[in-house]
């Protein structure tokens, strides 16, 4: 049964089996069956005025990251109400690596997630579910 985490910034349902651990604003989200690791990072827009575009941000990441990718690449995600979002995903040393970006006027956050290259399958389905229930905060979260 999942529960509901209402953050400042945003809020996800995550699944009884995560373990939540805070290291500053970013949430490390664990599951140990089956292994894999869901980290948040979320951060307030200061000036909605001069909002970053969000796929030339994703992509600059994965570019410092050592993995490339072309903003046209980029996967653009609508599962998030009130939200532009963007994703990509990888391979790197037998570890499965999916990162997705969100936005609107108020706040961003940065959602990625690794597990095992052979867990990838038993995470499919679950993530997706798990991103379509993120919401951004839609005013001052005062």
């Amino acid at each position: 049964m999942p529960h509901l985490l209402d953050e400042k910034l945003f809020s996800i349902a995550l699944p009884d089996s995560f373990e939540i651990h805070r290291d500053g604003e970013r949430l490390q989200c664990v599951s140990r069956e089956p292994v894999g690791v869901l980290s948040l990072t979320p951060e307030e827009v200061e000036n909605a005025d001069e909002l970053p575009n969000l796929s030339r941000m994703l992509a600059g990441f994965l570019t410092r990251s050592g993995h490339p990718v072309a903003t046209d690449e980029l996967l653009r995600v609508s599962s998030v109400p009130d939200a532009h979002g963007f994703s990509w995903q990888y391979t790197e040393d037998s570890k499965y690596h999916r990162l997705w970006l969100f936005g609107n006027k108020f706040c961003w956050l940065l959602v990625t997630f690794i597990c095992p290259q052979d867990g990838v399958n038993e995470f499919h389905e679950r993530l997706q579910e798990l991103v379509k229930t993120i919401r951004l905060k839609d005013g001052n979260p005062d």
